[in-house]
C-alpha cells in the first residue's frame, strides 16, 4: 500500500514536470508545492519557484524561500531560482514606482547570494544597483559598487534588447564609474580612466568630453579647450559638447567667442526644454556684453520651460527673473522662444557670411578636388565636404553648395579658397565652386 502510495505520487510529480515543460504553470505549481511540504526537497521547491515566478505569484514561495534557506548553501541552482525570483517579484515593481531605495537593498541581497559576474541575473542586479543609487545620487554607493568588479570582466559587445542593440555592460560600467569619479572631484583618475575608455570605444563621444571636462576641472582651460574644439568637429557631436565649448570660455572671460559657441549650440539637432541651461548661460553672457534685450529674451524662455515642465527654479534663474522683472506671468515656451530664434538665425548668418576681417585672396588655392558632402542638417548654415584624396573635412557655407546637391553624401568636385578658422583662431580653407562631378572624372 505504501509503494502504491509511493508510486503513485511519483507518477504525479512527473506529470507536473510535464506539465512544468509544456508551460502549464498553473497546474504544475500546487503539486510542487505539495510535493515539497510533504517531502522538503530541493527538486520540487526549486520547481514550485519557477512556476510561481512564471505565473507572477511571488508571495506564494517567497516565505516558503527565507523558511528554507538553509538550502541556499548546497545548491547553485536554487540560489539562482532565489535570486531570479527577487529581481521579477521586487525589482522591477519598485523602478516603475521610484522606490529606488528598494531596488538598491534588493540588488545588493542579489550580489550577496551570486557570486558569478557570468551570470545574468548577477549583471542585472549590479546594474540595477547602480541605477538605484545613480537616482539617489548617492556618489559613494556608485563608486563601492563599480569597485565590485573591472570593466575587463564584462561583457564589450552591445547587448540585444527587444531586437535593438543596447550598450554593452562594459560601456555602462563606464559611464557609471566615470560620473562617480566626476562627482566625487577625482579628476585625475576620471580622466585617466576616461582616456581608457576612449581607447576602447574611439566613436563614443561621451567618453572624450568626460576627458575634456576633467582637463577643465583641473585648471587646463587651453588644453580643454582645444579638446572640446576637436570634438565638436567630429561626425555627430552633440549640442552639449559645443554649449560646454561655450561655457569654458564664458568661465575664461572670452565672451564674444563664448556666445558664438552658444548660438552654434542653440541651432544644433536638441529638444529646447534640454537646452534650459544653456539660455540661462547666454542671458549671462549677454549681460556681460552689454545686450539687455537678449539677457532679457533669453531669461524669459528658461523661466518659461521650466514653469512648463514645473521645474523647479534654483537660485541664479530666480536672481535674473527678478533682474528683469519676470514675474509669475510668463508666455508658453513656444511663444517665448521666438524673439530667441531670430536672434539666433541672425547670429549664425552673420557668422557664416565673414570669416573674419581679414582680407584674403579670392583665387583658389587648389582646384577640381573630389570629395563628398559629409551631412546636412537642418538650421545649420555649414557642412563638411570629406576630401576624396587625403581623407580630410573642408568646410563650406550651405549657400555655396547648389540646392539640387544639398543631399549627404553626394560626390561633388570643388575648388579650395584662403579663409579663417574662428574655432581655432588662425588662417585656413572652405570649399566654394561646389558642382557634381562628371562620369568620366568620378574618382573609382
Amino acid at each position: 500500500m505504501g509503494n502504491t502510495t509511493t508510486t503513485n505520487n511519483n507518477s504525479i510529480w512527473q506529470e507536473a514536470e510535464e506539465m512544468r515543460k509544456s508551460g502549464n504553470y498553473e497546474q504544475a505549481f500546487p503539486i510542487f508545492m505539495e510535493s515539497f511540504k510533504a517531502n522538503s526537497d530541493e527538486g520540487s521547491l526549486w520547481r514550485a519557484v519557477h512556476c510561481a515566478r512564471k505565473l507572477g505569484k511571488y508571495d506564494d514561495v517567497i516565505g516558503l524561500i527565507e523558511e528554507n534557506k538553509g538550502m541556499l548553501l548546497s545548491s547553485q541552482a536554487l540560489k539562482n531560482q532565489f535570486c531570479w525570483l527577487q529581481y521579477d517579484a521586487l525589482i522591477d515593481k519598485n523602478k516603475k514606482s521610484g522606490n529606488w531605495e528598494a531596488v538598491l537593498k534588493t540588488s545588493e541581497n542579489i550580489l550577496e547570494i551570486v557570486d558569478d559576474c557570468n551570470e545574468l541575473v548577477y549583471k542585472l542586479a549590479l546594474f540595477s544597483a547602480i541605477d538605484a543609487a545613480k537616482n539617489l545620487k548617492d556618489t559613494q554607493k556608485l563608486l563601492e559598487l563599480t569597485d565590485i568588479i573591472g570593466p575587463e570582466k564584462l561583457p564589450s559587445e552591445p547587448e540585444t534588447f527587444n531586437g535593438k542593440k543596447i550598450l554593452s555592460y562594459r560601456e555602462r560600467w563606464f559611464f557609471a564609474r566615470l560620473s562617480a569619479l566626476f562627482d566625487a572631484q577625482l579628476y585625475e583618475e576620471c580622466r585617466e580612466l576616461s582616456l581608457q575608455a576612449v581607447k576602447q570605444y574611439p566613436r563614443r563621444i561621451e567618453f572624450s568630453r568626460r576627458a575634456a571636462l576633467c582637463k577643465m576641472m583641473l585648471g587646463k582651460y587651453g588644453e580643454a579647450e582645444e579638446e572640446l574644439q576637436a570634438i565638436s568637429k567630429m561626425r555627430g557631436c552633440p549640442w552639449y559638447i559645443v554649449a560646454d565649448l561655450a561655457k569654458l570660455r564664458f568661465n575664461v572671460g572670452s565672451f564674444n567667442r563664448a556666445l558664438e559657441s552658444a548660438f552654434e549650440a542653440t541651432l544644433m539637432h536638441g529638444e529646447l526644454q534640454s537646452k534650459v541651461n544653456l539660455f540661462t548661460l547666454i542671458a549671462k553672457i549677454q549681460l556681460v556684453l552689454g545686450n539687455s534685450e537678449s539677457a532679457k529674451n533669453h531669461i524669459m524662455l528658461a523661466c518659461a520651460i521650466r514653469k512648463d515642465l514645473k521645474w523647479k527654479f534654483n537660485e541664479e534663474i530666480t536672481q535674473l527673473a527678478s533682474r528683469f522683472g519676470i514675474g509669475d506671468k510668463v508666455p508658453l515656451p513656444k511663444v517665448a522662444v521666438k524673439a530667441c530664434e531670430k536672434e539666433w538665425r541672425e547670429q549664425s548668418n552673420n557668422s557664416s557670411d565673414k570669416d573674419i576681417n581679414v582680407n584674403f585672396n579670392n583665387e583658389p588655392v587648389e582646384s577640381a578636388l573630389q570629395g563628398f558632402i559629409t551631412s546636412i542638417l537642418e538650421d545649420r548654415p555649414f557642412t563638411f565636404i570629406h576630401r576624396a584624396d587625403n581623407d580630410q573635412k573642408i568646410y563650406t557655407k550651405i549657400s555655396d553648395i547648389p540646392e539640387d546637391m544639398r543631399l549627404s553624401g553626394m560626390e561633388v568636385e570643388f575648388d579650395l579658397v584662403e579663409s579663417f578658422d574662428k574655432l581655432k583662431n588662425k588662417k585656413s580653407v572652405r570649399a566654394v565652386n561646389i558642382r557634381a562631378i562628371k562620369a568620366e572624372q568620378a574618382v573609382a
